[in-house]
């Protein structure tokens, strides 16, 4: 289950963070994971990219869903 206080740390933001700062964090770490994950040629590194940007894509439906973005 995520809580505000995981859904942040996975953005790595404090809990004073705006929407706006929110919505940025999440492009920049899902730009930066998609890059990552392309460049990569091994299976483990590719999986485990995989995962973060599940979770990061968690993390957006949560702030989406409690209407703070």
């Amino acid at each position: 289950m995520i809580t505000e206080e995981s859904a942040l740390q996975v953005l790595q933001l404090d809990v004073s963070a705006t929407a706006e700062e929110i919505v940025a964090r999440y492009e920049s770490l899902k730009d930066q994971y998609k890059k990552i994950k392309n460049e990569t040629e091994d299976l483990k590194t590719l999986l485990a990219y995989q995962l973060k940007q599940i979770e990061l894509d968690d993390v957006y439906i949560y702030f989406r869903k409690k209407q703070r973005i």
